[in-house]
């Protein structure tokens, strides 16, 4: 008995991790999809814009392989072109330092995000897989967007629910990292309405 649930068990933790991963490669007839890197952006009307990338490596995060990028070009709230700049960082220093690159991105998104990551990459010669995650009008995802067409998901598939975790996962690290980044900002700013704190004090 104990045995069966810990098959059990087991035999659903891997429909959720490698299985749905493998199964999303099927999908997107990737071959040997590894390393999948899923990004997201926050700000708060267009201040403190951060984004944020989350690594899964077999279906299971790589934390060592998280990135927090500060916002450098864009002003004010624009999710597409903030994914521009951030994949451009990304990739260019990449490529630049031969680095290994991902099989898969995720961007939170549909169409508009894919296409403008995918140009970002095309600027820097770099070619990767790239898919969105599409939201209905209740912003639950419940499709994906791959080579100019949506395909949509089996909400109760082990792949939904794995690709819904990646994007649990982000949402997680940008929120909490754009916490930390909005806080920040505004203690500085209420340091300088104080008189006689110079830029070395501060």
């Amino acid at each position: 008995k104990e045995l069966d649930n810990l098959i059990l068990k087991e035999s659903r933790k891997y429909e959720r991790t490698a299985g749905a991963q493998k199964e999303l490669g099927k999908l997107l007839n990737i071959e040997n999809l590894k390393v999948i890197e899923a990004f997201d952006n926050s700000n708060i009307q267009g201040t403190s814009s951060i984004s944020a990338m989350v690594s899964f490596v077999d279906g299971v995060k790589n934390t060592k392989g998280y990135r927090k990028y500060r916002v450098k070009t864009i002003v004010g709230s624009d999710d597409v072109n903030t994914f521009k700049e951030i994949i451009t960082r990304r990739y260019k220093r990449l490529k630049d330092e031969n680095g290994k690159m991902p099989d898969l991105l995720i961007m939170d998104g549909g169409k508009n995000q894919v296409n403008k990551a995918l140009e970002a990459l095309s600027e820097i010669g770099v070619t990767l897989n790239v898919i969105g995650l599409v939201k209905d009008d209740n912003h639950k995802t419940n499709a994906i967007w791959y080579n100019d067409r949506e395909i949509e998901l089996d909400k109760k598939s082990g792949l939904f629910l794995y690709l819904e975790s990646i994007q649990d996962e982000v949402h997680r690290f940008a929120i909490s990292f754009h916490k930390d980044t909005r806080s920040k900002n505004m203690f500085i700013s209420k340091l300088d309405r104080i008189k006689g704190i110079g830029k070395v004090k501060k």
